[in-house]
């Protein structure tokens, strides 16, 4: 007897304690720079050979730069802060200061997850992998690294 009330208390205690494991791994207030490369945009000048030019008018290509992304968790919201060369023309223009709230947010232990919606067509996602810190969004492959917010929390 007394051990199926052991087992019963077990049972019932258990699921508690898992959700309140699960709540002290995710954080209510988070901020983060991940700094990485971004695809970029590049126009270059007609061939030259010699001195000679071959062609006319510029030719355009696409490769890799140098960008930043910051990003803010505060409780359930997420915002981010992209690189301007993940910025679409045709964005909504309701960013305050270039943040923008993300929507579709998932925090989880092993990863922070979200959508931008720039448009009607256009969205990118954001995926933070926090056991790595690596990030990912639209064409943004970088690292994360924790950023203090208060002023005792200096870093140097």
């Amino acid at each position: 007897m007394s051990i199926r009330l052991l087992i019963a208390a077990f049972v019932v205690l258990l699921p508690a304690g898992v959700a309140q494991a699960e709540d002290a791994a995710v954080p209510t207030k988070l901020s983060l720079i991940c700094t990485g490369s971004d695809a970029v945009l590049f126009a270059m000048a007609p061939n030259t050979l010699n001195g000679r030019r071959y062609g006319a008018g510029m030719a355009f290509g696409q490769g890799r730069g140098a960008a930043q992304l910051e990003v803010k968790v505060e409780g359930e919201a997420v915002r981010a802060l992209p690189p301007k060369s993940s910025v679409p023309l045709l964005a909504r223009g309701d960013a305050e200061g270039g943040w923008y709230t993300l929507t579709e947010v998932k925090i989880e232990p092993t990863q922070i997850e979200g959508r931008i919606r720039w448009n009607l067509l256009d969205r990118e996602r954001l995926r933070i992998d926090r056991r790595t810190g690596l990030a990912t969004f639209g064409n943004f492959r970088g690292a994360c690294q924790p950023v203090a917010e208060t002023q005792g929390g200096v870093r140097f």
